[in-house]
């Protein structure tokens, strides 16, 4: 083995053993002041690692894991689409159209224009229509 393929071998192993030890540990609960010390760095890697896992929560009917998960990968990686996407599909699902409007509007600030985007555009107006006809229904007395 050449001088160099050792070197990158150790090197890819070092990261290895960071990136699984440092995986065990989660930031603290989001309900918990967070001082800059206690603050997750920035890793894409884990990132990405918590939005496959909140995937496999989603798909598992799980949408309290899920969207824990989703919540970590912002955590790791502040403006990443794909969980701000995720998390405007679990509130959804969860019928809590303010937050899922929030998350969808996150994506749409991170990614503006993709194909996906006026999708979520529609999303996001179909949602507000419901808002304002869930909230006329509950203003009304009953009778």
């Amino acid at each position: 083995m050449s001088f160099f393929r050792r070197i990158l071998l150790a090197a890819l192993l070092a990261l290895a053993g960071a990136a699984g030890s440092s995986a065990q540990t989660k930031p603290a609960p989001e309900t918990q002041t967070q001082t800059p010390a206690q603050t997750p760095a920035y890793n894409p890697m884990l990132a990405a690692h918590d939005v496959e896992v909140g995937k496999y929560y989603m798909d598992r009917g799980d949408l309290d894991g899920a969207i824990a998960r989703f919540k970590d990968a912002l955590r790791y990686k502040p403006n990443y689409a794909e969980p701000c996407l995720l998390l405007g599909e679990a509130y959804e699902k969860r019928n809590d159209f303010t937050s899922a409007i929030s998350y969808y509007q996150q994506y749409l600030k991170i990614l503006p224009n993709t194909s996906e985007s006026k999708k979520v555009r529609k999303r996001v107006a179909d949602l507000q229509e419901k808002e304002k006809k869930e909230g006329a229904a509950s203003s009304q007395p009953n009778r």
